[in-house]
């Protein structure tokens, strides 16, 4: 079937990685059915693979890092574009990720999803139902629409379908910046479920003089126990990644969005999958993603000994 996944770990951060020993496994899915703006995702986990073989390893923060083995795999043969991407993508990149997803959660495992556009990570969800976990949103857009451009499976309408899933106890979207008025409304009739920290209200709540120490506690003390954390690369500022597919300004610094994510561990809760998807096509966005997929491996691995 086309969404199987080639078996033997694909090299990635300087190492071969194992099945047996490793322990994060980070699953390509390069799927971009969804996009509505700029296309170029879908070369964005392959040419990350490729750019991570260039970084220092060596983290202070969780020196063990560079000794763990990471099992990277890829589907067989892309997924392709189609006339009734909803098809394709319930047909084949659905059960790609939920297939890659049961596998990892049945050996012990953690996992990392890198996408490809933010409709991907619908399927480790529907995995993780057994669970009671909150869903850290990172993204300038709020991905609250039930269909876009004709499209269930959208990027812009995934944290509609999570926000639907009872397992879900708690979200928050933060970085929102680029947001409809039905969106909107429908965030705030999921109240307090569901916590929107637009973009705007951060900065000026910056410029008034309180700290970001003091908002990210804010934000992490609404999370629970166990977190899955989210991340569109748009939410950053855009000239950390220029190429992703609907760049909006105004975003995070690339170490403000990961003294957030750090925030996590430090507080006692637990990551227990994540994802990284709109990495634009082009190597200035995969370097910038790559680096970030490192230091979550070591959020996920270090755990509350991250220094």
């Amino acid at each position: 079937m086309m969404y199987s996944a080639v078996r033997l770990g694909l090299p990635a951060y300087g190492r071969q990685g194992r099945w047996e020993s490793a322990a994060v496994a980070l699953i390509a899915v390069p799927w971009e059915g969804g996009v509505s703006f700029r296309r170029g995702t879908a070369q964005a986990p392959e040419l990350i693979r490729q750019v991570s073989e260039q970084i220092d390893y060596y983290r202070s923060e969780c020196p063990s890092l560079e000794e763990q083995e990471f099992f990277w795999s890829a589907p067989a043969q892309p997924f392709g574009i189609s006339d009734n991407p909803d098809h394709l993508y319930e047909g084949e990149v659905l059960p790609y990720v939920e297939s890659q997803v049961r596998e990892v959660l049945q050996s012990g495992k953690s996992f990392g999803l890198i996408g490809g556009d933010h409709s991907i990570p619908l399927g480790a969800h529907y995995q993780l139902r057994g669970l009671s976990y909150g869903v850290l949103h990172i993204d300038a857009h709020a991905d609250l629409r039930p269909t876009y451009g004709g499209m269930k499976y959208s990027h812009a309408t995934i944290l509609y379908h999570i926000s639907q899933l009872p397992a879900v106890e708690r979200i928050v979207a933060v970085g929102i910046r680029d947001w409809s008025r039905m969106e909107a409304e429908y965030a705030s009739s999921l109240f307090p479920r569901l916590v929107v920290y637009e973009m705007r209200y951060l900065a000026r709540a910056a410029f008034r003089g309180r700290s970001w120490t003091e908002l990210v506690s804010e934000i992490v003390s609404l999370l629970p126990t166990s977190v899955y954390i989210s991340i569109d690369m748009d939410v950053l500022e855009v000239g950390h990644v220029p190429h992703t597919g609907t760049p909006v300004p105004g975003g995070l610094r690339y170490e403000e969005l990961f003294f957030l994510l750090e925030a996590i561990p430090h507080s006692g809760r637990r990551i227990i999958g994540f994802d990284v998807c709109e990495t634009g096509g082009a190597e200035l966005d995969a370097i910038v993603a790559s680096h970030l997929i490192y230091r979550l491996c070591g959020l996920v691995l270090c755990g509350s000994d991250w220094a």
